[in-house]
């Protein structure tokens, strides 16, 4: 019987070949039934995407510092390089996100843009899993950060009075507002719904200009925590120095971590061998988070742990950083749990599955995660 960490690993896996399917095609050409690819969109920082929810409420002095280092030279492939797969973190990891003394996000304008339109918000409290009247308190329970890596979310549209689902890559520097288990609700630049990725059911092909810098290897999946947080590590972006802000504040008041992070921060959050995650059964926060003054969060402390909904069950879960623990009794996580899908369908798809030149997509493992041979080289549909 196969465990069910064997399980999240191969989703970990779905994702990172979906995404490195289509790398380096060049647009949909190439042969195989492209008509029945899923698409993944690339989202610039600034683009208000299709069908947006509401104008852009980024505040621009916020995202103006350095969202992201630049790749390393062992990153790049080629003679004497390594490719990484993507790597997968919780929201809690110290570095993910970045922000000023000025909010990224106009969180109560974001609410009035929302809310003006009582259908519109209907189609975004359903895209968030709220109710509609809970929308108000919902969005003042976030915190408004910057992405510091690209990532891999299901991000929604506004269409035809509803939520339309897809799944896309962010750009690094992109405004959004986190939620108390670490993880993105709402992209600033057009008011939409975010939650965790999909895994990709058969072949994936991509959508949207890749931006200067994009790697698939580089693009990170945020894990929701196991326990709600009270602050977030993240990056000054002006003095590229480490700051704490609580979760529901917007960084008027934003201090110096009592315990920093082991590594710098201007570390390459893609590296597991600069960047570690928080441990499973440590504590995501130091002690005493929180308790010093600050911005007063909105809303009390028990209110902030009911404003975000627990996660469809269709949500997979992918282990962070790509570590497969040993086998064994597994308690059950919060908001989210395995496609139910066997291994091999998980792998392939509804239909045939789509080829790599050379090599065929092979489940990982359990020794560890995927090696740069795995998912490098030319890549091209099945034809």
């Amino acid at each position: 019987m196969r465990s069910p960490h064997r399980r999240r690993y191969v989703t970990l896996a779905v994702l990172s070949a979906g995404i490195l399917i289509t790398a380096g095609c060049g647009g949909d050409e190439g042969g195989g039934d492209v008509a029945s690819a899923e698409e993944l969109l690339l989202q610039p920082a600034a683009d208000p995407g299709p069908d947006p929810f509401t104008r852009s409420t980024v505040s621009p002095d916020a995202v103006s510092g350095p969202a992201v280092r630049p790749p390393s030279p062992d990153t790049r492939g080629g003679a004497g390089g390594t490719v990484r797969a993507p790597r997968a973190l919780p929201g809690s990891t110290p570095g993910l996100y970045g922000g000023t003394s000025t909010a990224s996000c106009e969180v109560d304008r974001q609410i009035r843009l929302l809310t003006q339109d009582r259908t519109k918000a209907r189609a975004f409290a359903e895209g968030v899993g709220v109710t509609q009247d809970s929308v108000p308190h919902f969005v003042h329970g976030l915190t408004p950060v910057v992405l510091r890596p690209d990532i891999r979310v299901t991000s929604h549209g506004y269409r035809e009075g509803s939520a339309a689902a897809f799944q896309s890559v962010l750009q690094a520097g992109t405004a959004v507002m986190v939620d108390n288990r670490g993880v993105p609700r709402v992209r600033c630049a057009d008011g939409s719904p975010l939650s965790p990725p999909v895994a990709a059911k058969g072949s994936v092909r991509y959508r949207g200009e890749k931006w200067k810098g994009y790697r698939p290897e580089r693009v990170v999946v945020i894990n929701r925590t196991s326990e709600a947080i009270t602050s977030l590590i993240i990056v000054d972006l002006a003095a590229n120095s480490w700051m704490e802000r609580q979760i529901g504040t917007e960084g008027r008041r934003d201090k110096p971590p009592q315990v920093p992070p082991q590594y710098g921060p201007e570390a390459d959050i893609t590296d597991p061998d600069a960047v570690k995650p928080p441990r499973p059964g440590m504590p995501e926060a130091p002690a005493g988070v929180g308790s010093g003054s600050g911005d007063v969060p909105r809303g009390n402390a028990a209110d902030r742990g009911r404003a975000v909904p627990d996660q469809p069950r269709d949500v997979p879960l992918v282990p962070d950083d790509g570590v497969v623990p040993p086998d064994g009794p597994v308690e059950p996580e919060q908001g989210g749990g395995d496609l139910a899908l066997s291994d091999e369908e998980i792998l392939t798809g509804p239909d045939d599955p789509v080829q790599v030149p050379g090599d065929e997509l092979s489940a990982p493992s359990q020794d560890g995660p995927l090696s740069g041979d795995e998912l490098a080289g030319p890549v091209t549909f099945a034809g």
